[in-house]
């Protein structure tokens, strides 16, 4: 386990002489090495520390040229960058000092877990739901990271129904930098079974929702509503294929692949739709996500061998094309 550090990393104002004349003006910039900065080009591909907006209603970002280039020195320059205040006074920094990592921890899969002290929970919603979304978008730049996990005062960090979030990446939250960030509307590929039972029906399906929620997580949750809760489509010749009573325990993406774990009524194969159908309709709306192109199931924290006698529940599951139907 490896303690939090605070490196000791200069910081340097850019100091800006301009020139102005009839016919052009002239800038001359002057840039640190190291430090949080803002730097003027327009095609620009280096790093940003995330921050919030004094409202808190948000997410802003700085950019800034690291000292260091990868591994521990990085995150920890990082994190120290997002305890500083940014230079904007227009920002806020998304580690306030009454937060603290007392440690982290980095597999070799690059899967980081940051253990914060117990105020971090006085932070609830949309206060929250920034800082978490800040931090991560912040730390998922650094080659050597992959997706970031919170631990507060040792326990998992939970959403409002106290299921752990897990691990997240920067993907997980969208775009959630300009005005009503906080709101985002996206179209989701939904996969239902035809009225046969035997065939999957791609349905687009716009929704606006909550930009806390993982995309993973919307896309399970509109499954398990069911096109009864879609308006503005022709549904008739659907079929739901999530069982009724099916609990989302807990889901996470690492590395691509999506881990979902269900409550057993997701045994419960509704009638008249087959068990390849079932299985499908979650993997390829899944997989539909950029950030996702395998599925992992397991029940109830278990790993179940058969689905509905005849289908390995055990293994990885990829997007099966051949079941798509135009209809």
């Amino acid at each position: 386990m490896i303690s939090k550090t605070e490196p000791d990393h200069p910081i340097f104002h850019q100091k800006l002489f301009r020139l102005t004349g009839v016919f052009c003006i002239l800038f001359f910039l002057c840039f640190s090495v190291s430090g949080c900065e803002k730097e003027s080009e327009k095609d620009y591909d280096g790093y940003y520390i995330f921050c919030l907006d004094t409202n808190e209603t948000k997410v802003g970002q700085e950019k800034y040229t690291p000292e260091y280039q990868s591994g521990e020195n990085l995150i920890d320059e990082l994190i120290a960058c997002m305890q500083d205040e940014p230079q904007d006074i227009s920002l806020k920094k998304a580690i306030p000092d009454n937060v603290k990592i007392d440690e982290y921890t980095v597999n070799s899969t690059g899967d980081l877990s940051l253990y914060f002290s117990a105020s971090y929970s006085n932070f609830t919603g949309v206060s929250e739901i920034l800082r978490r979304a800040a931090i991560v978008k912040t730390l998922c730049q650094i080659p050597d990271v992959s997706s970031v996990e919170f631990y507060v005062a040792g326990q998992p960090l939970t959403d409002n129904n106290l299921n752990a979030i897990g691990f997240m990446t920067a993907d997980s939250f969208l775009d959630i930098t300009g005005e009503n960030a906080y709101t985002q509307t996206t179209t989701l590929a939904l996969y239902f079974a035809d009225e046969n039972g035997t065939s999957l029906v791609q349905l687009p399906v716009e929704t606006t929702y909550d930009a806390s929620i993982p995309l993973e997580q919307l896309v399970m949750e509109q499954l398990a509503a069911g096109i009864g809760q879609i308006k503005g489509t022709n549904t008739e010749k659907l079929q739901d294929t999530i069982p009724s009573g099916t609990k989302i325990n807990t889901i996470s993406v690492k590395e691509k692949i999506c881990y979902l774990d269900l409550s057993s009524e997701f045994l419960d194969k509704r009638d008249g739709i087959t068990g390849e159908v079932a299985i499908y309709s979650v993997v390829n709306s899944l997989t539909a996500l950029p950030a996702i192109n395998k599925v992992q199931f397991s029940i109830d924290g278990e790993k179940v061998l058969l689905y509905d006698d005849t289908i390995n529940l055990g293994e990885v599951f990829e997007c099966n094309y051949d079941l798509i139907t135009n209809e």
